[in-house]
């Protein structure tokens, strides 16, 4: 079998703004492959110092790599892909991962591009590193003949035909550095919130059973170099089914499988029949320390438009059920959708202050920008308002430069108030939290400069005065990096 290589590329930030973490789509499609006999290894960009040098020292060898790639992504992404060709012109070229996904046709446009994986990768690149004919291969676009070929999408893959993550295919920088193992135990998610990737993707949920993932927890207990590690399941909602959530805790207090967890839920689940009191109790005796949610916002007009079928009081009353047992509530939250209000907004900060002022154990997440992804009822919205979307991989490349995630508000015409929308979450994240918090966060700074940045955003956020945000805009041309 050829030589595989599976590239995760630097995003357009600092190295040090990275989260100690794996690129968890690579290594599951490395470790399915492995499992299969191919010869495979991950190189992660993203993480790896020396990672252009490896590139070069393997890439003779190879007939295929495998680059998963993010919009922020994208420029580097290309770099690599122009490398490869200059070392190996017959290689393979294979982009995958969401961007790719949801813009295929402008993906593939581009001469560095060979083949695109859209949609889940593990059987996919096993066919294509196996030799399977190119027009049997399902879930890919390829070039032939001068032509572009687009075949069926591909089934949806089954996570109980899924292994363990093989940690050998990790470098040992990695794992070194590792702060969160990542775990899966399902995939997709089954409900219709209109913002959302699985939705627009219709990536229904499916689960591996009780026994695979406790089989999976007890062996990475037993790994040395996971001691005294935080373990977080990665999956979209990880209590769809609640017997089979109770069956996993359960059986780690039982088989003494306890672990420090995180993972992710919705805030109506928290509640009598589901997870109540005493499901609680068991959560925080299995390890769970850390719930995060999706709040998305507290204007019930936005959550109604946005189909999150959630209400502003439940997302307060399951920081309190968490806080009751000791356990961090984590909450992330978005503005600038289409059709929203400054009202609506400024409701959305209510909800925040709500949750803020019941602990500082309380964690925020934005709000960010509301990201437009096609394929979706409010990306139409955002077409009508006059957005033109990039139409090539180079016009991505170039907009989102330095940019954090996505795009800036700046580009959005349906975005009334920019400022507000881009600045809020520097205010939210230095002047709603603790004075300690605000200044042990992770970015870079001179500490003076630090500390004046957050006096005035804790005066702003107390007066909920958001008007010329002048010190955001030094603080993110001489500070951010």
């Amino acid at each position: 079998m050829p030589k595989t290589l599976l590239i995760n590329p630097p995003f357009n930030i600092a190295k040090e703004n990275y989260d100690s973490s794996i690129s968890v789509g690579l290594l599951s499609i490395a470790s399915y492959l492995d499992g299969l006999g191919i010869d495979v290894e991950i190189i992660d960009g993203a993480r790896e110092k020396d990672y252009l040098e490896r590139i070069k020292n393997k890439i003779a060898d190879c007939q295929y790599v495998g680059l998963s790639v993010m919009t922020t992504q994208i420029a580097n992404a290309l770099a690599i892909s122009r490398l490869i060709k200059e070392i190996n012109p017959q290689c393979q070229v294979v982009w995958g991962g969401s961007h790719c996904t949801f813009f295929i046709d402008q993906t593939i446009a581009h001469p560095l591009v060979d083949i695109v994986c859209f949609g889940e990768g593990e059987i996919t690149f096993y066919e294509l590193v196996s030799g399977q004919p190119l027009e049997e291969v399902k879930g890919i676009v390829y070039k032939k003949d001068g032509q572009i070929i687009k075949n069926p999408p591909r089934e949806l893959h089954d996570p109980t035909k899924t292994k363990l993550f093989n940690w050998d295919l990790v470098s040992p920088e990695i794992l070194n550095k590792l702060e969160l193992i990542p775990s899966l135990t399902s995939r997709g998610c089954p409900h219709r919130c209109t913002f959302c990737i699985n939705a627009i993707a219709k990536n229904r949920w499916r689960a591996r059973t009780v026994d695979q993932v406790l089989e999976d927890l007890a062996i990475i207990k037993s790994q040395d170099y996971f001691a005294g590690k935080s373990l977080r399941f990665w999956d979209e909602n990880f209590f769809v089914d609640i017997n089979r959530s109770q069956g996993i805790v359960s059986g780690m207090i039982e088989k003494n499988i306890i672990i420090p967890w995180e993972t992710t839920v919705r805030a109506d689940y928290i509640k009598e029949g589901m997870i109540d009191d005493e499901f609680m109790a068991k959560l925080k005796a299995s390890g769970c320390y850390l719930l995060s949610f999706g709040a998305e916002s507290g204007s019930p007009i936005i959550l109604k438009k946005i189909k999150k079928d959630i209400e502003p009081d439940q997302i307060v009353y399951s920081a309190k059920m968490c806080l009751k047992h000791g356990i961090i509530p984590q909450y992330s939250f978005m503005i600038g959708l289409p059709g929203e209000t400054k009202a609506d907004m400024m409701l959305t900060l209510k909800v925040i202050d709500r949750l803020v002022k019941l602990s500082d154990k309380v964690q925020i997440l934005g709000p960010q920008a509301f990201r437009p992804y096609p394929g979706s009822e409010l990306y139409q919205e955002c077409l009508a308002s006059g957005w033109r979307a990039p139409q090539s991989l180079d016009e991505w490349a170039h907009l989102v430069e330095n940019e954090l995630s996505y795009l800036t508000v700046q580009n959005f015409p349906w975005v009334k108030y920019k400022d507000f929308v881009e600045s809020m979450e520097a205010y939210v994240r230095f002047g709603a939290m603790s004075l300690k918090s605000a200044m042990g966060s992770s970015v870079k700074a001179q500490k003076l400069l630090k500390l004046i940045f957050v006096l005035f955003c804790e005066l702003r956020w107390k007066l909920k005065f958001f008007y010329f945000p002048f010190e955001y805009k030094l603080a993110k041309k001489f500070v951010v990096k």
